[in-house]
C-alpha cells in the first residue's frame, strides 16, 4: 500500500470519527479535548518543520472521493509555513479554550464547540494542502460553514444571530466568485489543478480578478470589510483568535499559491490590489481609532493588517512582471513572515481581549479601568500584543513592516516606470500616516482599560485569569518576543523556502537591516539602567493634587476613549462621519445647566450608502420573485417546461 494515501486518509478518517464522539457525549471532559488539540497541533509543527520545501503530492482513492473527483493535496514550502501558523495558533487556542467555556458553560454548549472546531482546524489544513479546484472548494465550504456555526455559538442573543448572517453572506459571495473564476481557468487549461493554471495570457485576467474578489472578501478586504467587525465581537474568544489568527490568512495563501505562482502578468490587476490593500490599511485603523469595544477595535485592525498584507503581495506581483526578483523576494518575504506575525500578535490581543470580556464582564472602554492592579499578568501580555501591532522594535511586528518598507523603497529606486515609482511614493507615505494611527489606536486601548480608576463595579471587582488562560496568553507573548529577536533568522529561513517555490535565484536573503539581537539587548540595558537610577534616588513622595475645588480626583475626571480619540476623529471626519451631540438640561440650561450630556456618534459610509440601500434593493426583487412560488406543482412543472425548451432552442443556435 502506498504509504502517501495512509498519511492522506488516515487524518481524515480519524478527524470523522472524533467529531462523531464528540457529537453524541454529553458531559465533556474539557481538559480531554484540549489535550488531543494539542497534540494535533504538536504534529502539525513538527510535520511542518520537518518537511522543509521538499515537495509531496498524494491523492484519496475510493472510498473518500468527491463525487467522483479524487481529493489531491500537495505539500511543499509555502504550505509548510502556512501549517505552521495554523499549528502555532492552535496550541494557544487547547490551552484558552477550557477555562474560557468554563465561565461561558452557561451559554456556549461544549460538544458543539469542540465538535466544529475539530472540523475547522481539520478544514483548514486541507484547504492550505489543495491542490486542484475540487478539493479547494470543498474543504472551503466547509471551513465556511463551520466557521459561521462557531460564530453562531451564542444563538440566543439577536446581534449575534444578525452578525453569523452577514458572515454567512460574504462567505457565500466569495464562493461564488471563487468557482466561477475556478470554471472559467478550466476551461481555459482543461484542468482542475492550480499547477496547470497560467495567468500569463489576457483571455485569463478576468478568472484572475474573480479569484482575487473573492479571496478579498474572505479576508476582510476594503470595501468587503464589513463582514468582519460583526463576526469577530460576536464569536467566542478562542474562535476570534482562530480566525484572526488562522483563517484570515488563508485567502491570502490563495492569492499566492494560485495567482503568484499562476505566474500572473497584469500589472493593472497588481495595482489593483494594491490599493484595495493600501485602502483596508488606512480604512481599517482609522475604524479602530474610535471603536470602544475592544474585539470590534481589534477586528478593525485586522482589516489594517490584511491590507498591509495584501500590499505586500502585489508589490511582489508587480516586481516579478517588472523582472526585479529580488524585490519580488523581499516583498514576498514581507508578506509572509507578517501572516505570521499578525497571526500571533493578534491571537494574543483577541485572548486578552476574551479573558478581560470574562473576569471584568465587559469589553466596553468607558466602563474600563484600572485593570492593571487587578490583573497585572494579562495587563503585561496585552502590553506585549499592543507593542507588536504597533510594530516596535524589538517585537515581531517590526521586522516584516520594516521589510515592506524596505521593497518599496528599492521600488522606487529600481523601476522603470514612473507610475509605479510614484505609487511607491504614495504607498510608503500612506504607511507612515497608518503607523501614526495604530500607535494612537492602542496607546488608547491600553491607557483606557488598564490605567487610571475603575470606570464600574465590574472592572473595580475583576480579578485575575485561571493558569490555563494565562498560559496561552504568555505563549502568544513568549512567540512575538521570539519572532522579532530572531527576525533575521527566520527572515533568512522563509527568503530561502520562498525562492525554491517561485524557483527564483536565492543569491542573498532580504534583511532588516538592523541587528534586532542587538537592539533587543541595548534596551534592556537602557530599561535597566533606567530602573536602577530611579531607585537609587530617594523614596516618592506623596502628596494631593490640587482639584479645583471639586473635591478628589474620581473616574469622571479621567481621560475617556472618546475624548482621545475625539481629536484625530475630527480631522479624519470626512471618512468618519464622525459627530459630536450635547444635550443640557436644567431651568436655566443656557447659563447654569444642570446635568451635561455628551454623545458621539459615527456613520459608516459603505453601510450606509451601499450596502444598505443594496440589500433594499435586493429585497424587493426577491418579494417580487416571490410571487411565482405559487405553491402549485402544476405551474412549477410548466417552469421547468418552459426553462428546458428554451434551453433547447438556445443549444440548437449555438
Amino acid at each position: 500500500m502506498d504509504p502517501s494515501l495512509l498519511y492522506g486518509n488516515l487524518p481524515i478518517v480519524l478527524g470523522v470519527f472524533l467529531i462523531a464522539f464528540l457529537s453524541t457525549r454529553k458531559r465533556l471532559n474539557q481538559n480531554f479535548l484540549s489535550l488531543i488539540l494539542l497534540s494535533l497541533a504538536c504534529i502539525l509543527i513538527v510535520g511542518s518543520i520537518c518537511s522543509g520545501s521538499s515537495a509531496q503530492r498524494w491523492s484519496t482513492e475510493l472510498p473518500i472521493l468527491s463525487g467522483i473527483f479524487p481529493l489531491t493535496f500537495l505539500s511543499d514550502g509555502l504550505s509548510s509555513l502556512f501549517l505552521l501558523i495554523l499549528a502555532v495558533v492552535s496550541v494557544g487556542i487547547a490551552l484558552l479554550s477550557p477555562g474560557y467555556l468554563s465561565h461561558r458553560q452557561d451559554r456556549l454548549h461544549a460538544g458543539h464547540y469542540w465538535s466544529a472546531t475539530f472540523i475547522f482546524v481539520l478544514s483548514m489544513c486541507a484547504v492550505i494542502l489543495s491542490a486542484d479546484a475540487i478539493t479547494f472548494l470543498v474543504f472551503w465550504e466547509l471551513m465556511s460553514i463551520t466557521s459561521c456555526v462557531l460564530v453562531a455559538t451564542d444563538h440566543h442573543q439577536h446581534s449575534v444571530q444578525k452578525s453569523a448572517l452577514i458572515y454567512l453572506g460574504a462567505t457565500r459571495i466569495a464562493t461564488a466568485l471563487l468557482s466561477a473564476g475556478f470554471l472559467w481557468m478550466h476551461a481555459i487549461s482543461g484542468s482542475w489543478c492550480f499547477e496547470s493554471w497560467h495567468f500569463n495570457a489576457a483571455n485569463s485576467y478576468g478568472a484572475a480578478v474573480l479569484i482575487l474578489i473573492g479571496f478579498c472578501i474572505k479576508s476582510g478586504i476594503w470595501p468587503f470589510h464589513i463582514w468582519l467587525p460583526y463576526a469577530y465581537p460576536a464569536a467566542p474568544a478562542p474562535v476570534s483568535v482562530l480566525m484572526s489568527g488562522a483563517m484570515i490568512n488563508i485567502p491570502l495563501y490563495g492569492i499566492i499559491r494560485i495567482l503568484l505562482c499562476g505566474d500572473l502578468n497584469s500589472s493593472e490587476i497588481a495595482t489593483f490590489a494594491l490599493l484595495l490593500g493600501s485602502i483596508s490599511a488606512f480604512w481599517g485603523i482609522l475604524f479602530a481609532l474610535v471603536q470602544n469595544d475592544i474585539k470590534r477595535l481589534l477586528a478593525y485592525s485586522s482589516v489594517e493588517n490584511v491590507g498591509l498584507i495584501l500590499m505586500a503581495i502585489s508589490l511582489a506581483i508587480k516586481a516579478r512582471i517588472a523582472n526585479l526578483p529580488d524585490i519580488c523576494l523581499m516583498a514576498l518575504t514581507a508578506a509572509t513572515f507578517h501572516c505570521l506575525n499578525h497571526g500571533v500578535f493578534k491571537a494574543l490581543l483577541f485572548s486578552s481581549a476574551g479573558i478581560i470580556d470574562t473576569q471584568a464582564h465587559t469589553r466596553d472602554l468607558r466602563h474600563l479601568g484600572g485593570l492593571v492592579r487587578a490583573m497585572p499578568y494579562t495587563t503585561a501580555c496585552f502590553l506585549v500584543g499592543a507593542l507588536a501591532a504597533c510594530c516596535l522594535p524589538p517585537l515581531n511586528g517590526f521586522a516584516s513592516k520594516w521589510l515592506l518598507f524596505q521593497s518599496l523603497f528599492r521600488s522606487i529606486w529600481e523601476s522603470h516606470s514612473l507610475l509605479d515609482r510614484g505609487t511607491c511614493i504614495a504607498a510608503i507615505c500612506l504607511l507612515s500616516i497608518v503607523s501614526g494611527l495604530t500607535l494612537a489606536s492602542f496607546t488608547k486601548v491600553t491607557a483606557v482599560c488598564f490605567l487610571g480608576k475603575s470606570r464600574s463595579n465590574r472592572s473595580e471587582n475583576a480579578k485575575e485569569c485561571r493558569a490555563g488562560m494565562l498560559a496561552a496568553q504568555i505563549y502568544f507573548a513568549t512567540i512575538c518576543v521570539v519572532l522579532g529577536v530572531s527576525a533575521p533568522y527566520v527572515t533568512h529561513s522563509l527568503s530561502r523556502v520562498l525562492a525554491d517555490t517561485l524557483h527564483l535565484n536565492f543569491s542573498q536573503a532580504p534583511t532588516t537591516a538592523i541587528n534586532t539581537p542587538l537592539m533587543a539587548l541595548l534596551l534592556c540595558a537602557l530599561f535597566s539602567l533606567i530602573y536602577i537610577s530611579f531607585s537609587s534616588r530617594s523614596p516618592v513622595r506623596s502628596y494631593s493634587t490640587w482639584d479645583c475645588g471639586f473635591g478628589p480626583l474620581s473616574a469622571r475626571s479621567q481621560v475617556t476613549s472618546d475624548s482621545f480619540a475625539q481629536p484625530l476623529a475630527r480631522i479624519f471626519s470626512p471618512f468618519l462621519q464622525y459627530q459630536t451631540e450635547i444635550e443640557l438640561s436644567g431651568k436655566d440650561r443656557r447659563h447654569f445647566p444642570e446635568t451635561i450630556n455628551a454623545k458621539t456618534r459615527m456613520v459608516s459610509l459603505l453601510e450606509s450608502r451601499v450596502y444598505l440601500p443594496a440589500l433594499t434593493i435586493i429585497s424587493h426583487l426577491a418579494k417580487m420573485l416571490a410571487r411565482f412560488q405559487a405553491g402549485s406543482i402544476h405551474i412549477y412543472l410548466l417552469y421547468v417546461c418552459i426553462t428546458l425548451v428554451l434551453l433547447l432552442l438556445l443549444s440548437a443556435k449555438l
